[in-house]
């Protein structure tokens, strides 16, 4: 009995071992509570694949150069023998009309495809789960089925592999946390302001930051904002330099000098509010402030300090404000998301004070970055395709909603620049540029944005007083006497 025990334990033990790999301390861990982020610096890129911007500090972009069924991308991962499914941030580029690629996704002792028929950018889910041996596997992505123009190629951002019940455990809570985006469906337009610690005067000598706070005139602001017909504004915070216009003991608690004793946000939302205006945030990390950013202690291994400091700061700043704020947009998504930040802490962090509080990350022309979150940060420009012109996923008469497409939905908006040069008034000793667009062009494009309930967030250039050019403010009183009439 004892040897037949013992034999049965020596077969048990084989079988173990057979499906098992041996661990290698250098590999990626996949976490099986999360979705697991291999972006392809992280992995070998071979024959030629190469990773754009491989210098780039603290944002990730794309591996491309990918065009043969000889060149891959290949992760070394240590799992505990699950089962994982898998996805691609994928931008499939120059397909025929009606051909599709295939990649293949394979471990060694599994493998399984991804078919794709569209180009752009695109999420991209893999056929079914994988199976992993445990110990440590080398995930090898290629293209199987390449593309016949001569100019086929492929962009990957990343790839994403889950356990399923993970996945669905995500999927639940991201929808629990949604908010109701109606609202914005509703409004014709808005305006983005990049008011913030670069921000210049017409003419001389810009005011330090606080001064430059403490003079800003809100009930002309709102006034101007209200007979220009803006139903919404976005007020940039930390944009280009790491500066909070209110006292946030968090900030102050990281860096001193970087928050005002004036509470502009506070006083913003109640003059707006006055005319049924509503106020969102623009926030960024300020990776391109030195003195903030050494603060953060940040590695391309180990970011962990910067997002918990902003998910202290953005509930910090829900509490604050509870419903006098109507959401964050949150910028440089691409930043977040290779970097391992928890969006789902972030969300529950900007939506501690407010659950009613929109949020959204912003992926520039990628994917949407995660399912926390409620509204597309569209950095399109303003245009008639921006405005949703024959995009098939975002139909006339509907809801505001994408149905399908990258941004799956997500309520549709998009921001644009109004006069030539940079989003902020940056230039010293400058009048602001005439607009872009006449005032023909501009309705064309809201009316058109208005059929499909995407919302147009305008970009009026702002000088360091608050104020705004004459002649911008003349074409946007136009166009509201234009809109308001229909």
């Amino acid at each position: 009995m004892k040897k037949q025990f013992i034999y049965f334990l020596f077969v048990c033990t084989a079988c173990l071992l057979a499906c098992s790999n041996p661990v290698d301390p250098n590999a990626l861990e996949l976490n099986p509570s999360e979705i697991n982020r291999l972006i392809p610096f992280r992995g070998e890129l071979n024959n030629g694949v190469r990773q754009l911007y491989p210098e780039e500090p603290y944002k990730a972009f794309w591996a491309e150069n990918w065009n043969t069924p000889e060149q891959s991308i290949v992760w070394k991962v240590n799992t505990g023998g699950e089962e994982y499914q898998a996805a691609m941030l994928v931008s499939v580029n120059h397909l025929e009309k009606g051909e599709e690629a295939v990649l293949t996704l394979s471990n060694g002792t599994d493998s399984v495809v991804c078919r794709i028929g569209t180009t752009g950018w695109q999420r991209c889910r893999f056929s079914r789960p994988l199976h992993f041996n445990k110990g440590t596997s080398e995930l090898s992505l290629k293209i199987s089925k390449p593309g016949k123009k001569d100019d086929f190629n492929v962009y990957l951002y990343s790839l994403e592999v889950v356990k399923p019940e993970t996945y669905k455990r995500l999927q639940a809570e991201a929808a629990s946390l949604r908010s109701n985006t109606s609202w914005m469906a509703d409004l014709p337009y808005g305006f983005f302001f990049h008011w913030n610690s670069k921000s210049m005067p017409q003419a001389g000598e810009p005011l330090a930051y606080e001064d430059a706070v403490n003079q800003f005139d809100v009930e002309r602001f709102a006034r101007t904002v209200h007979e220009c017909g803006g139903k919404l504004v976005f007020f940039t915070t930390s944009w280009a330099e790491y500066y909070f216009p209110a006292p946030i003991q968090t900030i102050d608690s990281i860096l001193l000098g970087r928050t005002t004793k004036r509470d502009l946000v506070a006083d913003l939302s109640e003059a707006l509010g006055k005319y049924n205006i509503r106020l969102i945030l623009y926030y960024h990390v300020g990776h391109g402030d030195k003195e903030w950013w050494d603060k953060q202690h940040y590695t391309r291994n180990n970011a962990g300090d910067l997002f918990t400091n902003v998910e202290k700061i953005v509930s910090e700043i829900s509490q604050r404000y509870g419903n006098r704020l109507a959401g964050l947009w949150m910028d440089d998504g691409i930043g977040y998301y290779p970097n391992g930040a928890s969006f789902e802490k972030i969300a529950k962090a900007a939506k501690s004070g407010n659950k009613d509080l929109v949020i959204c990350f912003n992926p520039w022309i990628l994917p949407k970055l995660t399912e926390f979150q409620d509204y597309y940060a569209g950095e399109l420009g303003l245009s008639l395709a921006s405005a949703g012109v024959n995009d098939p996923y975002l139909p006339e008469d509907g809801d505001g909603l994408f149905y399908g497409g990258p941004q799956d939905g997500l309520q549709a908006t998009f921001s644009g620049t109004l006069e030539p040069g940079d989003w902020t008034h940056i230039y010293k000793d400058s009048i602001i540029g005439d607009p872009v667009l006449s005032i023909e062009e501009l309705t064309q494009v809201v009316k058109e944005s208005n059929k499909r309930k995407n919302l147009p967030m305008i970009n009026v250039r702002i000088y360091q007083d608050g104020t705004i050019s004459p002649k911008s403010a003349a074409l946007l009183k136009e166009l509201n006497n234009r809109i308001s009439k229909d």
